[in-house]
């Protein structure tokens, strides 16, 4: 078969490829990993293989998001296990699992959180959003502006020729329409002040506000308020990237994270959210050899720092059962720390490996039936030796080897040991 053939056969026929073996789609992602971007039925479909897991990562979500002390909602647990057994995925089903519940809880996540901690603050507003969170940002600032708070309200409605007006009235800056988007807020005072001069002391006046409102939410920090200053000085005309802000590379940031995370906290619970969470995967960096030994020691310490002093989050975190060994050995209190509850995730067994195969068949089955069809037996044992057990690598050989057999077996034949060894070993 030449190349266009191959090409051709499947463009022509990709939506009925699989009708044969009573599927709709090939269900298996193709590089074995965990589509973070999936929606919540998917993920919900694909949950913990492991009973024992599964029981685990259930009473990490019910100890952490029903606790009976709200002024302490602390809960950190690790994920442990070898490259490729599924770490992800397992982070992935714990963030479903904690948005599918009736108490409104806001889970960021964070793929490698850097290798220093105000990196991963600034990660998690990028998570977050960046107009998600200025729209935040933003909504704090009006309502203090609005309820006249330090006379703010007066200081603003000077620059304008009418300033009684209605709460309906398009033109008032704090009418019902203009109060609930920051730009129309902010075009209903900059449409009504023609005078150059005039729009650029508002402009000043305005930072003045905006600043003073910040350093007052943030226990008088400066350093804090023009951190989130920054964020939203884009919509006064003033060019920051997104980048560059939540880099983690302002100046003192790293003696900030404490005060950081409680603001975005704060912040985040002003919006409704009863629990935050923070779910960091990868979470390897620090004992890759990167870091120096200060910067290690630096980075550890912060980070038991933040752990001790900020109670209102729950902390979920990723990473190979090599490197946690290699944390206990840099800061034992660290490790002690992120393994109040420790979940080490093993590699398949055979009957693993059936189960995880009929989790993934039924995603796109015809009519839901739990069997391996159209895999033999023999054919899942032998993937999962040749893949050494790891979920990663089985995923990815079975999507292989589905999109062959869908080129190349008829209806009623039957994916076995043969045929996988003919396909992986051309």
């Amino acid at each position: 078969m030449n190349v266009e053939d191959i090409i051709n056969k499947k463009k022509d026929h990709q939506g009925e490829r699989f009708i044969k073996f009573g599927l709709n789609f090939n269900p298996f992602p193709k590089s074995g990993t965990a589509n973070i971007n999936e929606s919540s039925d998917f993920t919900k479909a694909l949950t913990p293989i492991d009973d024992g897991i599964h029981a685990k990562v259930a009473e990490y979500v019910a100890d952490s998001l029903y606790s009976v002390e709200e002024s302490d909602h602390k809960l950190i647990c690790t994920i442990t296990g070898d490259y490729g057994t599924g770490k992800t995925q397992l982070l992935m089903y714990a963030k479903w699992l904690i948005q599918s519940q009736p108490r409104k809880a806001y889970v960021a996540y964070i793929n490698n959180p850097g290798t220093k901690l105000a990196e991963l603050i600034g990660l998690v507003i990028e998570s977050i959003g960046q107009e998600q969170f200025k729209k935040y940002l933003w909504n704090q600032i009006i309502d203090i502006i609005k309820y006249n708070t330090n006379n703010y309200r007066d200081e603003l409605l000077k620059f304008i020729t009418n300033p009684q007006m209605g709460l309906f009235d398009k033109a008032n800056p704090f009418s019902t329409e203009n109060e609930v988007n920051h730009k129309a807020f902010l075009d209903s005072f900059l449409q009504q002040i023609g005078d150059k001069n005039k729009r650029k002391q508002f402009n000043e006046k305005l930072k003045e506000v905006i600043v003073g409102i910040l350093q007052e939410q943030n226990s008088d920090d400066s350093v804090i308020a023009d951190y989130f200053y920054n964020l939203v000085s884009e919509d006064l005309g003033i060019n920051k990237t997104w980048e560059t802000i939540t880099s983690g590379s302002g100046p003192y940031l790293d003696t900030k994270v404490v005060k950081l995370l409680n603001a975005i906290i704060d912040i985040i619970q002003g919006q409704g959210f009863e629990r935050f969470y923070l779910l960091v995967d990868e979470f390897e960096d620090i004992t890759s050899g990167r870091l120096t030994k200060k910067e290690v020691d630096n980075y550890s310490h912060n980070l038991r720092t933040l752990i001790d002093k900020e109670r209102r989050w729950c902390l979920l975190l990723a990473m190979t059962s090599d490197a946690l060994k290699d944390l206990k050995g840099i800061s034992p209190p660290l490790v002690d720390r992120l393994t109040d509850r420790e979940i080490k995730i093993e590699r398949l067994s055979k009957s693993q490996v059936n189960k995880i195969v009929i989790n993934y068949l039924n995603l796109a089955r015809v009519e839901v039936a739990d069997s391996i069809l159209p895999f033999t037996q023999e054919a899942l044992d032998h993937l999962n030796s040749i893949s050494n057990e790891l979920p990663r690598l089985v995923l990815r050989r079975v999507n292989y080897v589905l999109e062959r057999a869908a080129d190349q077996l008829n209806a009623g034949e039957l994916i076995t040991k043969e045929f996988i060894e003919t396909q992986l070993n051309r």
